[in-house]
C-alpha cells in the first residue's frame, strides 16, 4: 500500500473569535460521510461511544461510526479541568475499498461555542492504487474546497 501524508489544502483554520468562520468550517463527520457514500456507497450510522475513561486531567472516549469491518473509529481527548486547553479528535477508517484515512485535528475553545474552532494536526493516507488516491483527491476538493497535495509520511 502507499503510504502518504497532507503537505497542502488543509481546511482553513478560523479565527476563533470569528463565529461566522468557525460555523463555515468544513465538518469532519460531513466529509467522512461523503466519503464513505462515494467509495463504500454505505451511510455511516450515528455515533456509538465504546469506552470512556477519565481521570484528573482528561477523559478519552472511543467510539465508532459503523464498525471495525466498515465504519470509522473516533477517539476524542478532553481536559476536564479547564477550557485552555484543546479537544484531541481522531477519526480513522476501516474497511474502505482500496484506502485507509486517519485524519488527527484539534478543537479549540471558542467562547460561548465551546470546543469548536477548527486546527488541522496530520492526515495520513493508505491507497492501493493511484486511482484510489485520484478518488480521494477528489472527494475532498469536492467537501473540502482545496486541492489535496500529498507526499510520503515521514
Amino acid at each position: 500500500m502507499l503510504r502518504v501524508c497532507l503537505k497542502e489544502g488543509a481546511p482553513d483554520e478560523p479565527d476563533s473569535g470569528d463565529w461566522d468562520a468557525i460555523c463555515a468550517a468544513p465538518s469532519i463527520s460531513g466529509f467522512f460521510g461523503v466519503l464513505f457514500q462515494e467509495v463504500a456507497h454505505s451511510i455511516l450510522p450515528g455515533e456509538v461511544i465504546t469506552s470512556e475513561t477519565e481521570d484528573f486531567v482528561q477523559q478519552v472516549r472511543t467510539g465508532w461510526r459503523g464498525n471495525r469491518e466498515l465504519g470509522t473509529e473516533i477517539t476524542v481527548v478532553s481536559c476536564v479541568e479547564t477550557t485552555d486547553f484543546p479537544t484531541y479528535c481522531s477519526w480513522e477508517t476501516h474497511g474502505l475499498p482500496g484506502m485507509k484515512v486517519r485524519w488527527d485535528y484539534k478543537l479549540e475553545y471558542a467562547g460561548q461555542l465551546g470546543h469548536v474552532a477548527f486546527r488541522h494536526g496530520r492526515l495520513e493516507c493508505w491507497f492501493l492504487g493511484t486511482d484510489d488516491q485520484q478518488r480521494f483527491s477528489e472527494i475532498w476538493k469536492k467537501v473540502i474546497g482545496k486541492d489535496l497535495v500529498l507526499e510520503p509520511c515521514q
